[in-house]
Protein backbone atom coordinates (compact mmCIF):
# COMPACT_ATOMS: atom_id res chain seq x y z
CA UNK A 1 0.00 0.00 0.00
CA UNK A 2 2.79 2.81 0.59
CA UNK A 3 4.69 1.81 -2.34
CA UNK A 4 1.46 2.04 -4.43
CA UNK A 5 0.48 5.15 -2.46
CA UNK A 6 4.27 6.75 -3.15
CA UNK A 7 3.41 5.87 -7.08
CA UNK A 8 0.24 7.78 -7.28
CA UNK A 9 1.07 10.69 -5.51
CA UNK A 10 4.55 10.70 -7.30
CA UNK A 11 2.59 10.52 -10.62
CA UNK A 12 0.52 13.45 -9.61
CA UNK A 13 2.96 16.20 -8.42
CA UNK A 14 6.22 14.95 -10.47
CA UNK A 15 8.04 18.04 -12.01
CA UNK A 16 10.95 19.88 -11.90
CA UNK A 17 9.50 21.92 -9.94
CA UNK A 18 8.90 19.45 -7.07
CA UNK A 19 11.92 17.18 -7.59
CA UNK A 20 13.50 18.75 -4.31
CA UNK A 21 10.87 18.85 -1.78
CA UNK A 22 8.45 16.91 -3.34
CA UNK A 23 9.50 12.91 -2.80
CA UNK A 24 10.14 13.89 0.65
CA UNK A 25 7.06 15.09 1.50
CA UNK A 26 5.46 12.34 -0.96
CA UNK A 27 7.39 9.40 1.66
CA UNK A 28 5.63 11.14 4.93
CA UNK A 29 1.94 11.23 3.36
CA UNK A 30 2.93 7.68 1.38
CA UNK A 31 4.07 5.87 5.13
CA UNK A 32 1.11 7.35 7.42
CA UNK A 33 -1.33 5.68 4.20
CA UNK A 34 0.68 2.49 4.33
CA UNK A 35 0.62 2.42 8.26
CA UNK A 36 -2.54 3.45 8.86
CA UNK A 37 -3.90 0.63 6.33
CA UNK A 38 -1.77 -2.02 8.23
CA UNK A 39 -3.06 -1.29 11.43
CA UNK A 40 -6.63 -0.91 10.27
CA UNK A 41 -5.89 -4.29 8.41
CA UNK A 42 -4.45 -6.39 11.20
CA UNK A 43 -7.32 -8.76 12.68
CA UNK A 44 -8.42 -7.45 15.76
CA UNK A 45 -8.46 -10.19 17.98
CA UNK A 46 -5.12 -10.69 17.31
CA UNK A 47 -4.13 -7.15 17.59
CA UNK A 48 -5.58 -7.01 21.05
CA UNK A 49 -3.54 -10.22 21.72
CA UNK A 50 -0.39 -8.32 20.60
CA UNK A 51 -0.74 -5.78 22.54
CA UNK A 52 -1.04 -7.93 26.02
CA UNK A 53 1.92 -9.46 24.76
CA UNK A 54 3.99 -6.07 23.21
CA UNK A 55 3.08 -4.78 27.24
CA UNK A 56 4.52 -8.00 28.70
CA UNK A 57 7.59 -7.81 26.71
CA UNK A 58 8.24 -3.98 27.09
CA UNK A 59 7.88 -4.20 31.15
CA UNK A 60 10.01 -6.80 31.56
CA UNK A 61 12.96 -5.31 29.24
CA UNK A 62 12.50 -2.32 30.94
CA UNK A 63 12.86 -4.01 34.18
CA UNK A 64 15.58 -5.94 32.79
CA UNK A 65 17.42 -2.37 31.68
CA UNK A 66 16.81 -1.06 35.28
CA UNK A 67 18.70 -3.85 36.67
CA UNK A 68 21.12 -4.72 34.72
CA UNK A 69 22.14 -0.93 32.92
CA UNK A 70 22.62 -2.37 29.82
CA UNK A 71 19.99 -4.25 26.78
CA UNK A 72 18.74 -7.38 26.89
CA UNK A 73 20.78 -9.34 24.73
CA UNK A 74 19.76 -11.11 21.45
CA UNK A 75 22.30 -13.20 19.78
CA UNK A 76 23.43 -16.18 21.64
CA UNK A 77 27.03 -15.65 21.45
CA UNK A 78 25.84 -11.70 22.96
CA UNK A 79 23.77 -13.78 25.86
CA UNK A 80 26.56 -16.40 26.75
CA UNK A 81 29.26 -12.99 26.84
CA UNK A 82 26.84 -11.21 28.99
CA UNK A 83 26.40 -14.01 31.32
CA UNK A 84 30.23 -14.10 31.51
CA UNK A 85 30.47 -10.84 32.62
CA UNK A 86 27.59 -10.96 34.87
CA UNK A 87 27.54 -11.91 38.38
CA UNK A 88 25.25 -14.01 40.20
CA UNK A 89 24.09 -11.44 42.47
CA UNK A 90 21.79 -9.16 43.67
CA UNK A 91 20.07 -7.41 41.01
CA UNK A 92 21.41 -9.95 38.54
CA UNK A 93 20.12 -13.17 40.14
CA UNK A 94 16.94 -13.12 38.19
CA UNK A 95 18.24 -12.07 34.97
CA UNK A 96 20.96 -14.55 34.97
CA UNK A 97 18.57 -17.46 35.68
CA UNK A 98 16.04 -16.28 32.44
CA UNK A 99 19.36 -15.72 30.37
CA UNK A 100 20.37 -19.01 31.73
CA UNK A 101 17.38 -20.46 30.32
CA UNK A 102 17.16 -18.81 27.02
CA UNK A 103 20.27 -20.43 25.65
CA UNK A 104 19.28 -23.90 27.12
CA UNK A 105 21.57 -24.17 30.54
CA UNK A 106 18.50 -25.59 32.25
CA UNK A 107 20.27 -26.88 35.36
CA UNK A 108 21.97 -24.00 36.20
CA UNK A 109 19.24 -21.72 35.93
CA UNK A 110 17.00 -24.00 38.22
CA UNK A 111 20.11 -23.70 40.49
CA UNK A 112 20.03 -19.97 40.70
CA UNK A 113 16.26 -20.09 40.48
CA UNK A 114 16.62 -21.93 43.73
CA UNK A 115 18.97 -19.41 45.07
CA UNK A 116 16.74 -16.93 44.42
CA UNK A 117 13.73 -18.54 45.92
CA UNK A 118 15.57 -18.79 49.16
CA UNK A 119 16.76 -15.29 49.05
CA UNK A 120 13.41 -14.06 48.32
CA UNK A 121 14.51 -12.11 45.49
CA UNK A 122 12.24 -9.79 43.65
CA UNK A 123 8.27 -10.74 43.53
CA UNK A 124 7.16 -14.54 44.29
CA UNK A 125 5.26 -13.87 40.72
CA UNK A 126 8.40 -13.23 38.85
CA UNK A 127 9.84 -15.71 40.26
CA UNK A 128 7.00 -17.92 39.33
CA UNK A 129 6.32 -17.35 36.02
CA UNK A 130 10.37 -17.37 35.92
CA UNK A 131 9.77 -21.17 37.41
CA UNK A 132 7.22 -22.05 34.69
CA UNK A 133 8.94 -20.67 31.87
CA UNK A 134 12.06 -22.95 32.59
CA UNK A 135 10.04 -26.07 32.97
CA UNK A 136 8.35 -25.55 30.00
CA UNK A 137 11.31 -24.79 28.02
CA UNK A 138 12.91 -27.83 29.43
CA UNK A 139 9.73 -30.33 29.59
CA UNK A 140 7.16 -28.76 27.68
CA UNK A 141 5.09 -28.54 30.79
CA UNK A 142 2.10 -26.29 31.14
CA UNK A 143 1.94 -26.23 35.10
CA UNK A 144 0.44 -22.88 36.42
CA UNK A 145 0.55 -24.17 39.93
CA UNK A 146 3.03 -22.02 41.60
CA UNK A 147 2.24 -19.00 39.56
CA UNK A 148 -1.48 -19.11 39.85
CA UNK A 149 -0.93 -19.14 44.14
CA UNK A 150 1.34 -16.55 43.90
CA UNK A 151 -0.52 -14.16 41.89
CA UNK A 152 -3.68 -14.79 43.65
CA UNK A 153 -1.89 -13.41 46.57
CA UNK A 154 -1.77 -9.91 44.85
CA UNK A 155 -3.83 -7.04 45.36
CA UNK A 156 -6.51 -6.72 42.36
CA UNK A 157 -5.47 -4.03 40.16
CA UNK A 158 -1.86 -4.06 41.23
CA UNK A 159 1.05 -4.01 38.51
CA UNK A 160 2.64 -7.28 39.65
CA UNK A 161 -0.33 -8.82 39.48
CA UNK A 162 -1.64 -7.53 36.20
CA UNK A 163 2.03 -8.60 34.73
CA UNK A 164 1.55 -12.37 36.11
CA UNK A 165 -2.20 -13.32 34.50
CA UNK A 166 -0.21 -12.03 31.40
CA UNK A 167 2.33 -14.35 31.86
CA UNK A 168 -0.24 -17.28 33.11
CA UNK A 169 -2.19 -15.89 29.15
CA UNK A 170 1.62 -16.11 27.62
CA UNK A 171 1.87 -19.78 29.10
CA UNK A 172 -1.45 -20.86 27.93
CA UNK A 173 -1.16 -18.88 24.51
CA UNK A 174 2.13 -20.20 23.84
CA UNK A 175 1.17 -24.03 24.97
CA UNK A 176 -2.01 -24.11 22.66
CA UNK A 177 0.46 -22.43 19.79
CA UNK A 178 2.49 -25.36 20.00
CA UNK A 179 -0.24 -27.88 19.92
CA UNK A 180 -1.78 -25.98 16.77
CA UNK A 181 -4.58 -24.74 18.35
CA UNK A 182 -6.36 -21.94 15.41
CA UNK A 183 -7.51 -20.36 18.57
CA UNK A 184 -3.82 -19.92 20.19
CA UNK A 185 -4.07 -16.32 20.96
CA UNK A 186 -7.50 -16.04 23.45
CA UNK A 187 -5.64 -16.49 26.66
CA UNK A 188 -3.47 -13.28 25.40
CA UNK A 189 -6.31 -11.34 24.22
CA UNK A 190 -8.72 -12.14 27.20
CA UNK A 191 -5.80 -10.69 28.96
CA UNK A 192 -5.59 -7.68 27.02
CA UNK A 193 -8.99 -6.08 28.79
CA UNK A 194 -6.99 -5.89 32.46
CA UNK A 195 -5.10 -3.12 30.98
CA UNK A 196 -6.56 -0.02 30.04
CA UNK A 197 -5.20 2.11 27.39
CA UNK A 198 -0.99 1.09 28.04
CA UNK A 199 -0.56 -1.48 25.63
CA UNK A 200 -1.66 1.45 23.01
CA UNK A 201 1.13 3.29 23.29
CA UNK A 202 3.50 0.41 23.62
CA UNK A 203 2.41 -1.00 20.39
CA UNK A 204 2.72 2.12 18.30
CA UNK A 205 6.60 2.94 20.06
CA UNK A 206 7.70 -0.41 19.93
CA UNK A 207 5.82 -1.86 16.40
CA UNK A 208 4.46 0.71 14.19
CA UNK A 209 6.93 3.49 14.87
CA UNK A 210 10.00 1.26 13.60
CA UNK A 211 7.14 0.09 10.56
CA UNK A 212 6.15 3.78 9.72
CA UNK A 213 9.92 4.71 9.40
CA UNK A 214 11.02 1.88 7.05
CA UNK A 215 7.81 2.70 4.88
CA UNK A 216 9.22 6.43 4.76
CA UNK A 217 12.59 5.16 3.75
CA UNK A 218 10.78 2.71 1.08
CA UNK A 219 8.19 5.47 -0.22
CA UNK A 220 11.24 7.90 -0.72
CA UNK A 221 13.21 5.44 -2.80
CA UNK A 222 9.93 4.64 -5.00
CA UNK A 223 8.95 8.48 -5.07
CA UNK A 224 12.48 9.74 -6.01
CA UNK A 225 12.28 6.95 -8.75
CA UNK A 226 9.47 7.98 -9.90
CA UNK A 227 9.65 11.51 -10.32
CA UNK A 228 13.57 11.36 -11.67
CA UNK A 229 11.74 8.78 -14.57
CA UNK A 230 9.09 10.97 -15.56
CA UNK A 231 11.96 14.13 -16.07
CA UNK A 232 13.73 12.16 -18.29
CA UNK A 233 10.96 10.96 -20.65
Amino acid sequence: MTAAAAVVLSLLVAGPSTLILGPPVIAIVAAFIGTVGAIVAFPRRLARAFGAYSWLGRTEVDRFQARTGGRVPIRPADREAWLERSPPTGPFVLPRTEMLAFVGRYAEARQEMEAADAAGAESAVERASLGQYIGWLETGSLDLTGLERAVAALPEGSEDRRMGETSMALAQSRDRFMTGDRDWYAPLEAARSALGSAPRSVVLRDTWRPIGVGYVLAAFAVSLLVSLSRLLV
